[in-house]
């Protein structure tokens, strides 16, 4: 089957949809449109292809297949919203929505419209990840106990409208989202209450933007889950971003480290430092093409993320506000 795919925005991963769209021949990208009035859509480099004046207008002269949404912060639910009104399937940026309002009404246009919704939360894919993920699934570590991960970044260069917390939202949605994420999929336990706290403390420059931030979380089996994020990394660090994840069970431990890319397993059996990574053979547009086809589901469906999403979102609000937060479980 043929489809044609349109991009709005170039913020944060619009290279998981490019980057393989060679291999795909069904799928034409038939417009490119910036999410806001002056966004450099350059950083796409798809020359020939049809650039529209604004998100609407491609909407409205060739309303595609597939919707990739790489938006401002701001402006992605909106747009991913609107597009599944059109009735587009979406690959959007995360996080999925700003507030919870925009999120329950995301959530329910895909719902009614039958849409499929896929997220840019690429790290399940990593093979230390997607290991780890099937380490505990099998009873490796037994039952997760305490989780810890980390998120941290080189500042290096950020658009102006960081400064404006209307605009960039805040680092617990936009990079918390992913330790978050990878660490509910790998332990296989839900949040049930979350306390945060965030600052901007060595960026005035970009105000709006918190450069640190720590939340604690308890899981659903009385176990408990912690997380930094920063944008402190030193700019002679050897990669961008260094994630890690450590998950301690009664019966054993794993641990990611070296920048997210080795996997350290102690149990009853031995001390493994380098623990032998399985790689998925499978990325996020080729798990989209495929689940358009009725050949397999996504590695992070649409509930899944909706429900993170709204972790990341009262996390934010208990950052603001200095007060907990209780949740049902985000598996419903």
């Amino acid at each position: 089957m043929d489809y044609s795919l349109g991009i709005v925005g170039a913020i944060g991963h619009p290279g998981l949809v490019l980057g393989n769209l060679h291999q795909y021949p069904q799928v034409q990208l038939v417009g490119i449109a910036p999410s806001f009035e002056g966004e450099d859509m350059s950083r796409l480099g798809s020359p020939g292809t049809t650039v529209y004046r604004s998100w609407t207008d491609l909407l409205d002269a060739n309303t595609p297949d597939i919707l990739v949404v790489c938006a401002r912060h701001d402006l992605t639910a909106s747009i991913a919203i609107a597009g599944a009104r059109a009735g587009c399937h979406l690959i959007s940026e995360k996080p999925a929505a700003q507030s919870l309002d925009e999120l329950a009404t995301l959530s329910a246009v895909v719902a009614e419209k039958g849409l499929l919704y896929a997220s840019m939360l690429p790290t399940r894919y990593h093979p230390a990840f997607y290991t780890a993920h099937q380490l505990v699934k099998d009873g490796l570590i037994g039952e997760a106990r305490i989780i810890t991960a980390q998120k941290s970044y080189r500042w290096g260069q950020r658009p102006d409208w960081y400064a404006r917390r209307e605009c960039y939202g805040s680092t617990i949605n936009w990079v918390g989202i992913h330790a978050f994420d990878y660490a509910r999929w790998v332990s296989g336990r839900d949040y049930v209450t979350v306390q945060a706290r965030h600052a901007n403390s060595c960026h005035p420059e970009r105000i709006g933007c918190q450069d640190i931030a720590t939340i604690q979380a308890e899981l659903d089996n009385g176990g408990l889950a912690s997380f930094t994020l920063d944008y402190l990394r030193p700019d002679a660090a050897l990669s961008h971003g260094d994630d890690r994840l450590r998950i301690a069970g009664e019966q054993g431990i794993i641990e990611i480290v070296d920048r997210g890319t080795r996997l350290h397993v102690i149990d009853s059996d031995g001390d493994v430092p380098d623990w032998p990574l399985v790689h998925p053979e499978r990325a996020l547009f080729s798990d989209v093409i495929l689940a358009l086809e009725g050949q397999g589901p996504l590695l992070a469906p649409a509930e899944e993320v909706f429900a993170v999403t709204r972790f990341a979102l009262l996390a934010t609000q208990s950052a603001d506000r200095g007060r907990p937060y209780e949740l049902s479980s985000l598996r419903e």
